[in-house]
């Protein structure tokens, strides 16, 4: 008999359902003929504390104890969660128990579903033969396809190391480094591998906004019908002034004039970091907000696995791509029909090489419209942001035309002026987020009297045109950064590079060849900012991100 052990509930419920006709729940397991479903409840199994290692002098805080470093005899225990020690020895009865011959590690399919499995059977010592489930739909055929191609659990060692390497590495830097510099300050500091860089990141955007010091200039601005020309920023109110004098009574001559037919292609399908991005952006949702209504998408079998760092699908899962394309389902209710491409081309979303572990975030097609009436308002909205994406995925592209200009007034030969316009062609992609709608404006392309920017066709270079209406001078002040957002600091966290000058450093923080990159993980990068706040080191200002008086102050003390 096999026992399967899968990582939460809902999942185990999945699994039994997919693999028994009628599974009988007793016991803390689902009984389906020669099968056994259990499941965990996260990480059973922790790391010990300092102060649990007895023959160690770890439970006093001491700078001559420091390093605290149990390399060689790491502990492990059962974690103090609530209800962590009945679960774990529920499953270790069922791992017991002479029927069972075979172990089937159905826990999520990542680094941390691995450790969850490993630890628990390491902690139990059992010798029984073991297999992977790897799935990453709920759905009753992906658990049924995945069964019949399991591997022997032998085949993911790597991934478990990489698990227990990356607890291991958080313990020695969080223990030491919070011990080291509480002791150093005498001041309570929690210090983290992931979550002090980022902290750093936000408390320096901080000091930037802090410190900026405005500058003024001013901007002439000609209106020419429609249009507008703009000059270059200048420093002087009086030169600006005097510039709009000379341009109200002057003539322009065109210097250039660039058109260029734009294509914009659709973009890619989510990761989890993407997904959360848009959704802060949208919606001002928090990274703990999407995952956890993802989370629980995943769980009603609505929505692939959530935490994957893949933005793309391999060959192997064109054809269920196709199918939720043709299937019409997933049209009405979630698009407009301008919104929908004539001719879809799921082909734009594979790419093999860029798959590691998990595909793109998708819909299944147990989803359909009606099924939204079900859900609360943050699944709804992330649910509609999926498919709307899956949709502008394989869309057409987004042509515009981008025209720019330069001028200079005949007799001024020194002050630029320039204008630019962007009109779109067809709305392609785009059209599956606004409809038929118009597109917002931006600054660049407004025009000051309504409407937007809309530069002659007709124009040439080496004309010579007049202002149409006013000449005036607009003035204005140069900007700090903006603050973090959870979208801007997702960001952020993905490309940490840039806040990096040694090279080599750069090049590991951007290899993604064997994790995503930057710091932290898709996964992880949520729960980082949740904890900077729980632990007062972060702030939440609306939608702004700031470091308190306790996060400037720890990043003013640690080492760069």
């Amino acid at each position: 008999m096999k026992l399967v052990i899968a990582e939460k509930k809902s999942v185990a419920t999945a699994i039994a359902q997919a693999l028994c006709a009628a599974p009988v729940q007793r016991d803390g397991c689902y009984e389906c003929g020669q099968l056994l479903v259990t499941w965990a409840q996260g990480h059973l199994i922790d790391l010990a504390m300092p102060e649990d290692y007895k023959d160690r002098d770890w439970r006093k805080w001491s700078l001559d104890t420091l390093p605290v470093d149990p390399s060689g005899h790491w502990q492990w225990k059962i974690s103090e969660e609530r209800g962590a020690g009945s679960r774990y020895r529920q499953i270790v009865r069922l791992i017991r128990r002479t029927d069972v011959d075979c172990l089937v590690n159905a826990c999520d399919p990542d680094r941390e579903g691995e450790a969850i499995f490993r630890r628990i059977a390491d902690m139990e010592g059992s010798r029984k033969p073991e297999l992977r489930l790897w799935v990453a739909s709920l759905e009753a055929e992906a658990i049924q396809a995945a069964w019949r191609a399991m591997k022997p659990e032998s085949e993911y060692q790597g991934l478990a190391w990489s698990a227990e390497i990356r607890s291991k590495a958080d313990w020695l830097i969080g223990m030491n480094a919070s011990r080291a510099y509480s002791l150093l300050y005498n001041a309570r500091f929690s210090v983290g591998r992931v979550q002090t860089p980022t902290l750093a990141m936000i408390a320096e955007r901080d000091r930037q906004i802090r410190n900026h010091k405005p500058v003024p200039f001013w901007t002439v601005i000609a209106d020419m019908g429609g249009w507008r020309l703009s000059s270059e920023r200048i420093d002087s109110k009086d030169a600006a002034m005097l510039l709009c004098g000379q341009a109200e009574h002057g003539r322009f001559r065109i210097m250039s004039v660039n058109r260029r037919r734009v294509n914009d292609r659709p973009p890619r399908l989510y990761d989890l970091t993407g997904l959360q991005k848009d959704m802060s952006r949208l919606h001002g949702m928090t990274a703990a907000r999407t995952l956890q209504a993802l989370q629980h998408l995943y769980e009603l079998k609505l929505a692939t696995y959530p935490r994957t760092d893949s933005r793309y699908i391999t060959h192997d899962d064109l054809e269920t791509l196709t199918a939720l394309l043709e299937s019409g389902r997933l049209a009405q209710g979630f698009v407009t029909r301008e919104g929908i491409p004539g001719h879809p081309r799921p082909e734009l979303t594979v790419n093999d090489k860029k798959v590691a572990g998990h595909t793109a975030i998708l819909p299944t097609m147990q989803l359909d419209a009606g099924k939204l009436e079900g859900l609360d308002d943050d699944e709804r909205k992330v649910m509609t942001r999926i498919v709307r994406r899956m949709w502008e995925a394989v869309g057409d592209d987004h042509v515009h035309i981008v025209t720019e200009v330069k001028a200079r007034l005949s007799d001024d030969t020194d002050r630029e002026f320039s204008s630019r316009s962007d009109e779109t062609v067809s709305a392609g992609w785009k059209a599956v987020e606004t409809g038929h709608g118009p597109e917002p404006e931006d600054e660049e392309t407004a025009n000051p009297a309504g409407g937007r920017n809309v530069i002659p066709s007709n124009l040439t270079e080496g004309g010579v045109i007049r202002p149409v209406g006013k000449v005036t001078v607009e003035e204005g002040e140069t900007r700090p950064p903006k603050p973090f957002t959870e979208a801007t600091l997702l960001a952020a966290m993905e490309h940490a590079s840039r806040c990096v000058e040694d090279k080599n450093l750069k090049a590991a923080l951007d290899d993604d060849e064997s994790h995503s990159g930057g710091i932290g993980t898709p996964a992880t990068r949520a729960d980082t900012i949740e904890k900077l706040v729980r632990s007062k080191l972060v702030e939440r200002k609306g939608r702004q991100l700031h470091a308190t008086t306790e996060g400037e102050r720890l990043t003013d003390v640690v080492e760069p």
